[in-house]
């Protein structure tokens, strides 16, 4: 597989793999909240590691040129919920009650949910495969030079 085609697969993927996990944790949270309150730090952990990761990737590589294509408003929406998935991390690591850690747990899998949704549902599919392909290589020759 070419390197642009497995860019785009591994950019997919991370959505894939976070809505998996926000799923299980929303699961996890309804049947017990001792349980959620034990993911806590893996789910803090991922927020800010490969998350924030593709979150900052997006915004700096991404969202610009998705502007640039008439995209500014779903843009907006995406950028906001990158700011609350970010603010609702912190209150996360911060809290200290059980159930206040599990409720928290909830919430976030399912922000996340909704936002990895928003993004395959409203960003995604406006731009076709050679579409995708051009913007990765561009955005790949970018993040390539300025390191």
């Amino acid at each position: 597989m070419p390197h642009v085609d497995r860019l785009i697969a591994d950019l997919f993927e991370e959505e894939d793999r976070a809505r998996e996990m926000a799923n299980r944790l929303m699961q996890l949270a309804r049947t017990s909240k001792a349980a959620a309150a034990a993911e806590r730090e893996r789910l803090v952990t991922f927020l800010r590691g490969p998350m924030e990761r593709h979150m900052a990737y997006e915004e700096k590589a991404l969202f610009p040129r998705l502007e640039q294509k008439g995209l500014a408003e779903e843009v907006k929406v995406a950028k906001k919920h990158h700011d609350s998935i970010r603010s609702d991390c912190e209150q996360l690591a911060a809290a200290t009650e059980t159930d206040a850690i599990a409720q928290l747990v909830f919430d976030v899998a399912r922000f996340m949910m909704h936002h990895t949704n928003f993004e395959c549902d409203y960003i995604y599919p406006e731009l076709t495969r050679s579409e995708w392909r051009a913007l990765i290589q561009e955005t790949a020759h970018e993040e390539h030079h300025s390191r």
